[in-house]
């Protein structure tokens, strides 16, 4: 009994002598605040989510992020129904929702680069010999899809004269490349760099164009109710695109990791296009001519009514204001 007693009593002791910080270390992971974000597509814009983790950004901002795959299909829907939180996702899937009355924003970017490529297959060496053929693409509405009608617009084409198959995320698009299944698709970092590797035809690219790439859309109900939420979550998503620059090693672990690409030029050459000129946003703001460019794109081909839109319907300033505070 005695020494039950005393065992006891040194371990109150030692709970109170705890340093304050150590103490407040052990509350604040009980005390975590969960939130669910959604990412759709495993290519490299989505690297500051994956950093973020890696680094402990989250849980230093009091956050238990829970990062969760969503298709690109589905994923505004699933922000509109509260079946997450936030999604990263780029403007392309966000303007025609939003023109269709979701009431959605960003309220960062972060990345603002275009980054897709159209690659076909070795025996195709120009945009003529695709005219007929079948031509791999995401759903319309989609980053992927997207970028696969710039590309054909810059290569002279228009989607009805290539036949249009809609495939999914760029992964299996990759996938059906290499098996033969289309002539050719509109690819993104890594998996654009292991085509050109693999010695499929890069027609043409699309980085001359201006664009928002990956950023935090949330409901725009929640963006005021939930602004001590966002704000944290900018403030490790911050720390994240900051370390992309500072540490390339990391950076190139984390690639490696999350988009399940082994080879170390693809790494190296991914990591340098993403970093010369830089696409990883610094100060998290969204590229309003980014927004402009893709509303032109879309008002003078599938959707007309993006012509009369203006680009700050698509995106609030709230939180920023208050991380630049």
């Amino acid at each position: 009994m005695v020494r039950y007693l005393a065992v006891s009593y040194s371990l109150l002791w030692l709970l109170v002598l705890l340093p304050g910080d150590v103490r407040g270390a052990e509350r604040g992971r009980d005390q975590l605040h969960t939130i669910r974000i959604a990412y759709v597509s495993p290519v490299t814009t989505m690297a500051p989510i994956w950093i973020a983790s890696e680094i402990g950004a989250y849980q230093r901002e009091g956050l238990d992020a829970r990062i969760v795959f969503i298709d690109a299909r589905v994923a505004i829907a699933a922000l509109v129904a509260g079946e997450v939180d936030a999604v990263v996702i780029s403007a392309p899937s966000v303007i025609p929702a939003v023109l269709s009355g979701a009431s959605i924003a960003f309220i960062a970017g972060l990345h603002n680069k275009m980054i897709f490529s159209f690659h076909a297959q070795p025996d195709i060496q120009s945009s003529a010999q695709l005219r007929g053929k079948i031509v791999g693409t995401n759903r319309p509405g989609t980053p992927a899809d997207y970028g696969n009608r710039v590309a054909l617009t810059k290569m002279g084409l228009k989607p009805t004269d290539v036949q249009l198959m809609p495939l999914g995320s760029s992964g299996v698009m990759w996938s059906a490349l290499q098996t033969r299944q289309v002539a050719g698709v509109t690819l993104a970092p890594p998996y654009s760099f292991r085509a050109d590797a693999m010695k499929f035809s890069r027609l043409v690219d699309t980085y001359d164009k201006p664009y928002q790439n990956t950023g935090v859309v949330v409901r725009k109900d929640r963006i005021h109710s939930s602004a001590d939420t966002w704000l944290r979550l900018l403030r490790a998503l911050r720390q994240a695109n900051l370390r992309w620059y500072e540490d390339p090693k990391l950076a190139m672990f984390v690639l490696s990791k999350y988009t399940q690409q082994s080879d170390p030029d693809v790494l190296r050459k991914t990591y340098d296009f993403e970093s010369n000129p830089p696409g990883f946003t610094k100060d998290l703001k969204v590229s309003d001519s980014g927004l402009q460019g893709i509303l032109d794109f879309l008002a003078s081909t599938v959707r007309p009514e993006a012509g009369k839109a203006s680009s700050k319907e698509f995106y609030d300033t709230t939180i920023l204001d208050r991380l630049e505070k």
